[in-house]
């Protein structure tokens, strides 16, 4: 586990929360996509077809005061609490998440009780984590054991994995969507829906919702952040550009098999 990179994820981690909603019915809601996004790397197809929707889901009432359509605005509060609801009311999921060389698939649950199990792959091999709560615990090339995060600990490694585990939380935790969101002002939906390829093989129609103005989170120059959403408020995705330390990220990060059950356990 190099500092180096440790400090890398300090500056792409805060861009990629960016993960999800999906908006309400809307008087254009017909339209045809008119072009495609999906992350550089896409991850593999799972089955290799389509799958069917996630369990049904209902809009939250927090979502309803928001109409999706070509040229609406949003506050940035109201959307970060639109997506709250959205993602407790479907309770868990699979996200992955590409940015710059790294890339990965998380499972999540969000709720009273939040949990996130996943890993990310880059040049230097695979860093696993798992986080229930606020307990922390990863697996790097460099550790070759799981280790549990204290910040309070006199063992270096423990001291590390906790730092480090907060800079994971930042790259792969859905929580951090909503403050990211809520750090801009305002949002505008535009017109065009593209089709979002997902993880599970499943090609969905989404609104794309673009920060009015740049923002700054976590010390980072947000210039550009999409966040997509089907009809119904459903978590599709995002993608944001920064600048933070002189260097440009890319983050895009997917979510699917929302509402499949999923179960995270400490470590063995």
């Amino acid at each position: 586990m190099r500092p180096r990179r440790l400090r890398r994820y300090a500056c792409i981690g805060t861009l990629l929360a960016v993960g999800a909603l999906a908006g309400c019915s809307s008087s254009d809601g017909s339209a045809e996509p008119t072009r495609t996004e999906s992350s550089s790397v896409r991850p593999t197809d799972k089955g290799g077809s389509p799958k069917a929707s996630a369990p049904e889901f209902t809009t939250p009432t927090e979502c309803g005061g928001l109409r999706l359509g070509g040229g609406a605005t949003f506050a940035g509060s109201a959307l970060s609490k639109c997506l709250v609801a959205a993602l407790k009311a479907y309770g868990s999921g699979t996200e992955s998440v590409q940015s710059g060389d790294e890339s990965g698939t998380s499972q999540f649950v969000f709720g009273d009780e939040p949990a996130l199990s996943g890993s990310m792959t880059g040049p230097e091999g695979e860093n696993a984590y798992v986080f229930k709560g606020d307990d922390e615990w990863i697996k790097t090339p460099g550790l070759g054991k799981w280790v549990k995060g204290d910040e309070n600990s006199a063992d270096p490694q423990e001291k590390m994995v906790a730092a480090t585990g907060k800079l994971y939380r930042a790259l792969a935790d859905p929580a951090m969507t909503a403050q990211m969101i809520a750090s801009a002002p305002e949002w505008t939906v535009e017109q065009e829906r593209p089709v979002i390829s997902l993880g599970n093989g499943e090609d969905v129609k989404a609104w794309r919702i673009v920060n009015k103005k740049p923002y700054t989170f976590l010390g980072a120059n947000v210039r550009e952040h999409i966040v997509w959403f089907g009809d119904d408020f459903t978590p599709y995705g995002g993608q944001a550009e920064s600048r933070a330390g002189g260097v440009m990220t890319t983050t895009t990060q997917h979510f699917y098999d929302l509402g499949e059950p999923v179960t995270i356990e400490p470590p063995a």
